[in-house]
């Protein structure tokens, strides 16, 4: 009886064992060879968002270019404001002038003591006539020269204008250049956010998938090897119980305590791991580059300009803790050796990294 309830007991063990071997098996990569793994779903995410990176950079740039186009286009229509003022000026003389001459016409001519008979008649001498006669043709000269001044001025101002103008066409045919380019490289960089999302969120299901698969077939697999120990040697009860302590003594670094007394690298501080990359963004957990750079300088979530902005501040050759680290596509708050805090990219958002090459230093 001891012998079929002893058969019994190894029969179930038996099953037990195949059962987690099957399971064990099942988990193993190669176990479906038309479905992908989690590895094979991460490999995909990480070439998405090496992509993706390339084309944040692009949309950087692009938006650096609109920045400037539209500066541009402003500068342009301010001279185009400032000459008008100028010719209204000159407009404005050139009328009192017109208006001096003739009432100065219909003094001598009509209700003045001068008038041509008075020239010729009046006169007591032929050379009394020609002194005049050239006295009225100098005054008369005179005031023309001065309306013909005023005339020249402004037609030299409305050629300033219409070369303001045609500036501002440039300017503006560029800014919407660089806005298609901008809209055009934002569609890229979402789509690709999109499938590297995507992509993510698979690898992350299958690894989830596989690590229960894992956890059920060390489970069976161990309670199967409890049984079959238990009827191969019931005297055995020792076995040595010899715990260990898995926790080790690594230690983790403390959080970092944002109290530097520089106020612009603890404002740089408190956003890294805690703020997400967003194209043109300058708002709380959401920023891009020059957004991010900007809310440090100034504690506030505007924007100060773009890369191009920042290039164009004093430069210094010895970098201090929150001074700018900018090349043309991108920036970040300088804290010291050699690193700086910046929004990096979709995929890493506000974090530590190092200097880029290429970057200069500016002082806000």
């Amino acid at each position: 009886m001891r012998d079929c309830k002893k058969q019994g007991r190894v029969k179930s063990s038996t099953r037990m064992v195949l059962a987690a071997v099957v399971a064990v098996t099942l988990a193993m990569p190669g176990a479906a060879l038309a479905e992908p793994t989690a590895a094979d779903k991460q490999a995909e995410a990480q070439t998405a968002l090496a992509s993706l990176n390339s084309l944040q950079d692009n949309l950087n740039q692009a938006s650096n270019d609109y920045v400037q186009a539209q500066s541009e286009v402003e500068a342009a229509q301010a001279n185009m404001e400032e000459a008008q003022g100028r010719i209204d000026d000159l407009n404005a003389r050139i009328d009192d002038l017109q208006v001096r001459l003739g009432d100065r016409a219909n003094s001598m001519y009509r209700n003045g003591s001068l008038t041509f008979l008075d020239l010729l008649f009046g006169a007591a001498s032929f050379e009394e006539f020609a002194t005049s006669w050239d006295l009225l043709e100098k005054m008369n000269q005179s005031d023309a020269d001065l309306v013909q001044e005023a005339k020249d001025l402004s037609a030299q101002v409305e050629a300033e204008k219409a070369e303001y103008a045609r500036q501002e066409t440039i300017a503006s045919e560029k800014a919407e250049e660089a806005r298609v380019k901008k809209e055009e490289a934002a569609a890229s960089a979402a789509a690709m956010q999109e499938t590297y999302d995507s992509l993510s969120a698979e690898a992350a299901e299958l690894l989830a998938q596989e690590q229960a698969a894992q956890e059920v077939a060390r489970a069976a697999a161990a309670q199967a090897a409890i049984e079959q120990n238990a009827q191969t040697s019931n005297q055995n009860t020792g076995g040595g119980s010899g715990s260990s302590n898995a926790g080790g003594s690594g230690g983790v670094e403390p959080p970092y305590n944002a109290v530097t007394g520089n106020a612009i690298v603890d404002r740089a501080y408190s956003y890294v791991g805690n703020a997400e990359y967003v194209s043109g963004a300058c708002a709380p957990g959401q920023f891009d580059c020059s957004g991010f750079v900007s809310y440090c300088l100034t504690g506030s979530y505007s924007r100060l300009g773009s890369t191009y902005t920042f290039l164009g501040w004093s430069r210094t050759n010895n970098p201090q803790p929150g001074d700018i680290a900018v090349n043309e596509g991108h920036c970040g708050i300088y804290i010291g050796g050699g690193q700086m805090i910046h929004a990096a990219s979709p995929g890493q958002g506000v974090c530590i990294g190092g200097v880029q090459s290429g970057m200069v230093y500016v002082r806000y």
